[in-house]
C-alpha cells in the first residue's frame, strides 16, 4: 500500500465567516483583495515601518505573498533617518505594480512618497496610527485601520495582527509584534495559544522581542539580513540560538544603565505629571516603553539629538492623556517639526532650538487638558 502522503506546511489560513465583526473583517479581506488582484499583478513592493510591528508585519506579508507566488521585495523606512533600507535605485528597478504600506503613519508615506511616489503603483496602506493626510500621492490607494473591522483600540491591534487576521500568518512572529506594541493584554488569549503550541513562555517571547528591537534600533545595516533569517526560521527556538540573541546582551546592559540613569536625572514637574530625559540615539523608543511600564501615570518624554534635529518618544499608559494630540501640540509652532502616534504612544522631532519652547507647549497642552479618559 502507497503510504500516506505527508502534508506540506503553508501559513495558517483565516477563517472565512460570516458573522458580527468577523463578517466584517471577511468583508474587509475581499476589498483588499479585489484591489491587491493577485491573479494579474505580478510584483509587489514592501514598504514596513522598522520596528517590531514593521517587521513582524513585513515577514507575515511576505510569506503570503510567496504562497501566491508573487513576486515581492521589502524596503523598510528608517524613521531616525528619513531613508530606505537599500538605496531608492533599487526600488525603482524592482519596478513594483503596486505597493504595501504597512505601519507607517500619512505622515511617513508622505516623506516616501515625495521621493519615489510615481514608482509605487496603486499602494495598499495597513495602519494603525491615527489618520492624517497622505500627500504627494499620484495613484489610488486602499487605507486600511483596525477601525474598519474592529471595535479594538487602534493603538492596541497592531498591523501585525491585522495582516495575521486579513491574510493568515505565523503565530510567534505575529506574537513577537503584539508584544512590541504593548497590546498583549487585548490578544492574552492568542499569546496563550502561541506560547503552548511552541513550547516558549511569555518572558522568552518578550526577550524575542528585544531581540529585534535591538537589531533594529541598534545595528540598522544589518535589519535586511535579519529579516532574510526571520523569514527563514521555522521556530522562535531558531532565533533565541541565533547570533542576533548575542547581541541583545549587549542591548539589555545598555537599556538598564539608561533606566537608572533616567530615575536620577530625568526632569520631572509634578504640576504636569511629565518627565523629560535625554539619552543615546536609537534608544528613545525602547527606553520610553520601560520607563513608561513603570510609571503609567506619567507622561513620559525620552529625547535624543542625533544631528541638527531633536527626535523625541511620547508616551502614557494609562489611556488619559493622548500622546497624538500632546505629539502635535508640542511642535505647533515650528514649521520643521512633526509629530504624532497613537492615544498611548507618539513621537516628534523638531529643531534643537525649539527644544525649550516645545517643553513649553507639551506643559501647557497638559495643564490646559488634565488627565480623563480618551475615547
Amino acid at each position: 500500500m502507497p503510504g500516506k502522503a505527508s502534508k506540506k506546511k503553508t501559513l495558517r489560513k483565516p477563517k472565512l465567516v460570516l458573522s458580527g465583526g468577523d463578517f466584517q473583517l471577511s468583508q474587509t479581506r475581499q476589498k483588499i483583495l479585489d484591489f491587491l488582484s493577485l491573479k494579474d499583478t505580478k510584483r509587489i513592493a514592501i514598504i514596513s515601518d522598522n520596528d517590531q510591528d514593521g517587521v513582524t508585519s513585513a515577514a507575515q506579508m511576505k510569506k503570503f505573498l510567496d504562497l501566491k507566488r508573487i513576486k515581492s521585495r521589502v524596503f523598510f523606512y528608517d524613521h531616525y533617518s528619513k531613508d530606505l533600507s537599500v538605496p531608492e535605485k533599487d526600488f525603482f528597478s524592482f519596478n513594483p505594480e503596486k505597493t504595501i504600506f504597512l505601519d507607517m503613519n500619512e505622515g511617513f508615506i508622505s516623506d516616501v512618497l515625495q521621493r519615489i511616489g510615481k514608482s509605487t503603483g496603486p499602494f495598499l496602506v495597513l495602519d494603525h496610527h491615527q489618520g492624517e493626510v497622505i500627500r504627494n500621492n499620484s495613484f489610488r490607494c486602499l487605507v486600511i485601520k483596525p477601525k474598519n473591522f474592529s471595535n479594538i483600540q487602534p493603538s492596541r491591534y497592531p498591523v501585525t495582527k491585522m495582516v495575521f487576521d486579513i491574510f493568515g500568518g505565523t503565530e510567534w512572529i505575529c506574537a513577537i509584534g503584539i508584544i512590541g506594541d504593548f497590546a498583549f493584554e487585548q490578544w492574552a488569549d492568542f499569546l496563550r495559544k502561541t506560547e503552548k503550541k511552541y513550547k516558549i513562555s511569555f518572558s522568552k517571547f518578550k526577550e524575542l522581542d528585544d531581540v529585534v528591537a535591538c537589531v533594529t534600533s541598534q545595528y540598522p545595516e544589518k535589519i535586511n539580513s535579519f529579516f532574510d533569517f526571520l523569514c527563514e526560521t521555522k521556530s522562535p527556538k531558531g532565533l533565541l540560538s541565533s547570533d542576533y540573541f548575542a547581541l541583545k546582551k549587549l542591548f539589555d546592559q545598555k537599556l538598564e544603565a539608561l533606566r537608572k540613569r533616567f530615575y536620577k536625572e530625568a526632569e520631572c514637574f509634578d504640576d504636569t505629571q511629565v518627565c523629560f530625559f535625554h539619552c543615546d540615539s536609537r534608544f528613545s523608543s525602547k527606553l520610553s516603553n520601560i520607563i513608561s511600564n513603570e510609571n503609567q501615570h506619567k507622561v513620559i518624554i525620552i529625547f535624543e539629538q542625533p544631528g541638527a534635529m531633536m527626535k523625541c518618544s511620547i508616551r502614557r499608559q494609562d489611556f488619559l492623556v493622548n500622546c497624538n494630540d500632546l505629539a502635535k501640540a508640542g511642535v505647533a509652532g515650528t514649521l520643521n517639526g512633526k509629530g504624532g502616534g497613537h492615544v498611548p504612544a507618539a513621537g516628534a522631532h523638531f529643531p534643537v532650538s525649539y527644544f525649550n519652547e516645545f517643553k513649553k507647549r507639551v506643559r501647557m497642552y497638559l495643564l490646559e487638558n488634565p488627565p480623563k479618559r480618551v475615547k
